[in-house]
């Protein structure tokens, strides 16, 4: 019997984790494992945090949260470390749920630094949910890198996929083959039973992306961490860094671990 996939949440009690929370309750997740998974800051001045953590351990919140039925997952587990919220979020998982902004993932950072690190450091595919209602659009940004093909990846794999109507977004900067793109996306996404559109756009990445979301107003953004357009060599490309910021929507950024080890040696 294989493994059940995972889910990891990132609980502050914040507003934020809130709307992040009633996201991941909106949603189906059969067969799947919940671990939320709280850090605790020491308050005792001069105590270092740890960089490092061995392992989480299971404890009783004070205030548990409530898991929808309709949720269906096959466990949950309530996870904590005292620990820098950035490393306590760094396990392997199959998706990693946080919200926005908050008071810092309990206390000692700011949510957006946190998000920030978890972007520049992707320890698995990262959802930033900035509203609590099931996604049912999403825009897919396609530019046939590997980066790209792991994000149309994740989101085929999302239990609730073929829910979803699917708009793979190309923007050709003549540094792509746009056919070969938009099949890559369009392919994973239709097998998984997702509708699919194709629209190709010209223009700097970033603003054009920002355009089509304004005019779309999909539920859900998904991008690769890095691609072949925009600029390459930076660690977050500034594409996905941009759209994480600004989207209104909630955004899923996804890296190929292969390309991601190789461009960091």
């Amino acid at each position: 019997m294989s493994a059940p996939r995972v889910l990891v949440f990132g609980d502050d009690s914040s507003p934020a984790a809130d709307v992040a929370w009633l996201f991941i309750n909106t949603h189906c997740w059969p067969g799947w494992r919940l671990e939320v998974v709280t850090a605790h800051v020491p308050d005792v001045p001069g105590v270092a945090l740890p960089h490092e953590i061995t392992e989480l351990h299971r404890w009783k919140p004070p205030q548990p949260r409530a898991v929808f039925a309709e949720a269906r997952f096959a466990e949950v587990a309530d996870l904590t470390a005292e620990a820098d919220p950035r490393i306590a979020l760094s396990r392997e998982s199959d998706l990693l749920v946080i919200g926005p902004r908050g008071p810092g993932l309990l206390k000692a950072l700011h949510l957006g630094s946190t998000a920030d690190w978890l972007l520049l450091h992707p320890p698995a595919p990262l959802l930033i949910a900035r509203h609590g209602h099931a996604v049912r659009t999403v825009v897919v940004c396609a530019d046939g890198s590997p980066h790209a093909d792991k994000v149309a990846d994740v989101l085929a794999g999302m239990p609730w996929i073929d829910s979803l109507a699917a708009t793979v977004l190309v923007i050709d900067d003549g540094r792509i083959d746009v056919d070969a793109a938009i099949d890559g996306a369009r392919r994973r996404l239709e097998a998984a039973g997702a509708t699919v559109e194709v629209r190709v756009e010209r223009g700097a990445p970033t603003a054009t992306i920002h355009a089509h979301l304004v005019e779309a107003s999909p539920d859900l953004v998904a991008l690769g961490t890095r691609g072949l357009t925009g600029l390459r060599h930076l660690r977050l490309g500034s594409t996905a860094s941009a759209v994480a910021r600004t989207a209104t929507c909630s955004v899923l950024v996804a890296c190929d671990e292969q390309e991601y080890a190789r461009s960091n040696d």
